[in-house]
């Protein structure tokens, strides 16, 4: 089969691509079910859209809160801003939304929204979307659906995809030679038992970019839906009770009939709640009572679930329902940029299976249809501004050579991918908590940050206030509480959080920090990583050496980072010199053990190291030695620097427990490790960069020491924006 586009599913994602991609293109959809089994026609709440620029803030505020901050704030701008565009393509497509007596929309409000900003239909907000986009996408003669065809693999070669493997309705296994591929396969609800997802929808996206080492992002980031309908039976698919029903007035009660809970709390959290109350009650669920929204509302607005809740036997009018926790929502996924792109050409991702990081670690309620298809369109948009078609020969000649064998036993292979999801998983949850636990572990302690750290910072503050802030004094007379925002503007790791903070607090110890990341944390361009609080006049006054510490410590740590990476799977430790800025050495050697490296000498009385002016002076190698034994026995180890083989051969015989071998060549280095022979530890030092370090991999030494991670790394971008009244 060739195509130009495959897209991979016909959830709402899926079709929206379609229907933004150019006409001219040759496009197939395929879905593993038939075309309504998907969630998008599952949503029941609604769709969010930026009904009022005034609520742009409050629309983005409540996005990162419930995403605890950790969004990606571009996302989450994009998707705010393209709402409005979004809402008015699907009414284009027929689909509608509730309106009040005037005919103006009626916005509803759900657990985590400060304002009503959900458009709605009934119960049923996404199958009303989806389809009405389906029926716009079949009215396409550019477009071929395939139902019950599944993806079983894609087709690459250097990273660069050139089609897939899918298994057709018949049975039949087939190659597609595509120029594009969109993966929008959905969630992986079907790896759990209770799952508010369809059960064929098992993260077989996620599955094939593992396989394929296609970055992943947030993987083990899964949202539980606070409110599901419990049930007995595990092979049900869970029936999800829409966060708007207490957005609307219910409330959720223990056995004893009593509210427990904020019912308008995020989702996590109210989760987090309704389990530990199940623990407490020993109960398999908690009650919802319904009672609270007005008879007539709640059968106009919800009259799905007062028909499923009826189905189950329980009359929403004159009882409680019984309701449970379960998987609902993926946040994690493969990693794209802020077109869809994935870290493999010719290949997006779109939909729940990818992550571009705007619902952060927990999604807001009704951002999921609105969030698939803001970038899905993006993801059209950038194929076809960019549309190029591969080389035909080479493509053909790869996919002739993929092998459909290994793709006979599916059974085998579900299992495969499902292990493959799972594993990633775990081991990122592991690596979470490893993180967790050494949260703040390089901290300064308070009587380190008392006598060294704040005459250092007050000294910094003084030699830039020096009188006072004129500029800000001139514009901000008066107190006047305010916010900024800590973003960062190009990828690294962060380091001085403490010292950034402690800046403002020696200004104002009213002045309030609330920090998204960790020392040691990867951050990523666009991420909101700090909000700070106060006197508007000391965050303007604090910012420029706030930052100054901030992007200095986070560079070394970066820098210190990607050397120490060159060194993985050797022996070696990565030391630092004392080649830093004066007044600097505690923050700069600090961000060196952040970024994976290890501290050399702190200062001159932090142990012997014999170098070439000490060597002179002393008359010889082996004398130093001898004269620094002899005056301080009580150091543990004597270090000598030493640049030919005959001061090697001096060392050694003098007894020097470690021998620096500073500026030799490779073969020289060689040649005086192998004479060494572990009698003594042996470092290597001189012109040591992230650029040349590899060389020395292969050598049997114990330390590498380099100047250049203090005294070359460069900043690492970072800054204060949106500075902002406080009400």
């Amino acid at each position: 089969m060739k195509t130009d586009v495959l897209i991979v599913g016909t959830g709402c994602a899926g079709l929206y691509a379609a229907l933004k991609l150019p006409r001219e293109r040759k496009i197939t959809l395929i879905t593993k079910s038939d075309v309504e089994s998907c969630d998008s026609f599952l949503a029941q709440g609604g769709i969010c859209v930026l009904k009022d620029p005034k609520d742009y803030d409050s629309y983005f505020d409540d996005t990162m809160k419930a995403g605890h901050y950790e969004n990606d704030t571009k996302s989450v701008e994009i998707m705010i801003k393209s709402s409005p565009q979004v809402i008015q393509d699907v009414i284009d497509c027929g689909a509608e939304f509730a309106k009040n007596k005037d005919g103006a929309f009626d916005y509803t409000r759900e657990g985590g929204h400060a304002h009503h900003r959900i458009l709605y239909h009934n119960d049923v907000t996404g199958k009303e979307i989806t389809s009405h986009l389906l029926e716009a996408v079949k009215k396409l003669d550019n477009v071929k659906i395939l139902e019950n065809t599944t993806l079983l693999d894609i087709i690459e070669k250097d990273n660069t995809c050139y089609g897939a493997v899918i298994k057709k309705a018949s049975g039949k296994l087939e190659k597609v030679e595509a120029d594009y591929v969109m993966l929008a396969t959905g969630g992986v609800g079907g790896l759990y038992r209770h799952s508010t997802n369809f059960r064929h929808l098992t993260g077989d996206g996620v599955a094939i970019a593992i396989k394929h080492d296609i970055k992943l992002k947030n993987v083990n980031y899964v949202q539980i839906h606070p409110t599901t309908f419990y049930s007995k039976d595990p092979e049900d698919r869970s029936f999800l009770i829409s966060e708007s029903v207490r957005g609307e007035g219910a409330y959720l009660l223990d056995k004893d009939n009593k509210r427990f809970v904020n019912e308008l709390l995020p989702r996590d959290v109210v989760s987090a709640a309704i389990f530990e109350q199940m623990k407490h009650d020993s109960t398999e669920h908690v009650w919802e009572d319904l009672r609270p929204i007005p008879k007539k509302e709640l059968h106009e607005h919800f009259p799905n679930i007062c028909e499923k809740c009826a189905e189950k036997g329980y009359d929403v009018d004159k009882e409680c329902i019984p309701v449970v926790p379960a998987q609902h929502y993926y946040m994690g996924g493969i990693w794209v940029d802020h077109e869809s792109k994935t870290s493999m050409d010719r290949l997006y991702a779109i939909g729940e299976t990818a992550c571009n990081g705007v619902h952060g670690k927990n999604r807001l309620a009704s951002n999921s249809l609105l969030e698939s298809m803001v970038f899905a369109g993006h993801a059209a948009e950038q194929i076809s501004a960019n549309y190029k078609k591969p080389v035909k020969k080479l493509q053909k000649e790869i996919l002739d050579a993929a092998d459909l064998a290994e793709f006979e036993d599916q059974d085998k292979l579900a299992k495969k991918y499902k292990k493959l999801i799972l594993d990633a998983m775990k081991a990122q949850d592991k690596a979470d908590a490893e993180r967790e636990k050494t949260k703040g572990y390089h901290m300064f302690d308070p009587n380190t940050l008392t006598l060294n750290v704040d005459p250092l910072i007050k000294l910094a503050l003084q030699e830039d206030i020096t009188s006072e802030d004129v500029t800000t004094n001139s514009v901000m007379p008066l107190a006047t509480p305010g916010v900024v925002d800590l973003i960062c503007k190009e990828d690294g790791i962060v380091c001085g959080l403490q010292v950034f903070e402690r800046v403002f607090t020696l200004l104002d110890p009213e002045t309030k920090t609330d920090f998204y990341v960790t020392d040691g944390d990867k951050v990523e361009k666009g991420q909101l990583l700090a909000k700070v609080h106060g006197d508007i006049r000391v965050l303007l006054s604090g910012e420029r050496v706030a930052l100054n510490y901030l992007q200095r410590m986070s560079g070394i740590a970066t820098y210190t980072s990607q050397v120490a990476s060159l060194l993985e799977g050797t022996k070696i430790q990565l030391l630092d010199t004392r080649k830093t800025c004066p007044n600097m050495r505690i923050f700069e050697k600090y961000a060196v053990r952040i970024g994976g490296g290890h501290n050399h000498r702190y200062n001159l009385s932090d142990g012997v190291l014999l170098k070439d002016n000490h060597i002179g002076a002393a008359g010889g190698v082996k004398e130093a030695i001898l004269a620094a034994k002899a005056y301080a026995p009580f150091v543990r180890k004597i270090e000598v620097e030493v640049e030919t083989f005959e001061q090697v051969k001096e060392a050694v015989e003098a007894g020097a427990n470690i021998i620096m071998l500073d500026n030799m060549t490779h073969e020289q280095e060689k040649e005086a490790i192998e004479y060494i022979n572990g009698r003594a530890e042996i470092e290597i030092s001189g012109n040591v960069t992230k650029e040349n370090i590899e060389k020395l991999k292969d050598l049997n030494v114990d330390f590498v020491s380099s100047g250049a991670l203090t005294h070359s790394a460069p900043i690492l971008d970072l800054s204060l924006k949106n500075l902002r009244p406080e009400v």
